[in-house]
């Protein structure tokens, strides 16, 4: 299909992936283009039926002009629910980028001793496209926590993260705090992110500003970078901003 085919009207799942709309691809001919890509650099993809905590690993094994082929979980009772789930929200990596996208109509299909699921192709997939990490600033209501150790062995404290991405967070301490200093590497942090568990971490100060609030405060405000996320860390944090950002979008068109 060539280049300039037009991209579809945006279905009623529409706007639930959106967290920034520049990085949203429709053209179905760059849709199939990253899922191929995905296929050639043997791309790991988890998959959560429903939106939901449980995932599995798979992979897109074909895509063609109607859809794709996605590998099926070894585990049958797994799979009977990605089955008969309305939606499947996957979260995969191209070039190192990551990519998520929701899949609908999926249907069985058994070839010998291999189980997939033959899907039509998604209708969009947000794709940073380049090596940048979208950042979510975060409700204050529905924010995750930052746990720092105290460097002399006392109580930890615990702070409020103001935005957060894959890549790392930020936080806002007095001016006179001495938790943290530039370039410095914490280990024994925990990220506390709602419906997701707390998370174990080392952090890298990579910048420190002073920020005016509007009660006239002066605060430092921190940005700390990621060492060490354990496995599956960065699903939890990219449900997390998929769940944040499709409130938000629920909440702008009146819903």
């Amino acid at each position: 299909m060539p280049d300039h085919e037009s991209a579809p009207t945006p279905s009623p799942h529409a706007g639930n992936l959106y967290a920034d709309d520049r990085y949203m691809v429709r053209n179905p001919h760059q849709v199939r283009h990253l899922l191929q890509a995905m296929i050639d650099q043997r791309s790991m993809i988890n998959v959560h039926p429903d939106g939901r905590d449980q995932s599995f690993p798979s992979a897109v094994l074909e895509v063609d002009m109607q859809g794709l082929l996605l590998d099926a979980s070894p585990v049958p009772s797994i799979n009977r629910s990605a089955e008969t789930a309305s939606t499947l929200l996957c979260f995969g990596q191209v070039d190192k980028v990551m990519v998520r996208f929701q899949l609908h109509g999926q249907r069985r299909v058994d070839r010998g001793d291999h189980v997939g699921f033959e899907v039509p192709l998604p209708e969009e997939v947000y794709h940073l496209q380049r090596r940048e990490f979208y950042r979510l600033e975060t409700p204050v209501g529905d924010s995750p926590y930052c746990v720092l150790p105290d460097p002399d062995g006392g109580e930890p404290s615990r702070w409020r993260v103001l935005d957060i991405s894959a890549g790392g967070i930020a936080l806002l301490l007095p001016p006179d705090q001495d938790l943290l200093k530039l370039q410095s590497r914490y280990s024994g942090c925990v990220l506390e992110i709602p419906e997701g568990g707390p998370v174990k971490t080392r952090l890298v100060v990579c910048n420190l500003r002073q920020q005016k609030q509007p009660n006239g405060l002066e605060m430092t405000r921190i940005g700390l970078r990621f060492d060490d996320l354990p496995r599956g860390a960065d699903n939890i944090i990219q449900r997390y901003i998929f769940r944040i950002d499709r409130l938000r979008k629920a909440r702008s068109n009146g819903e």
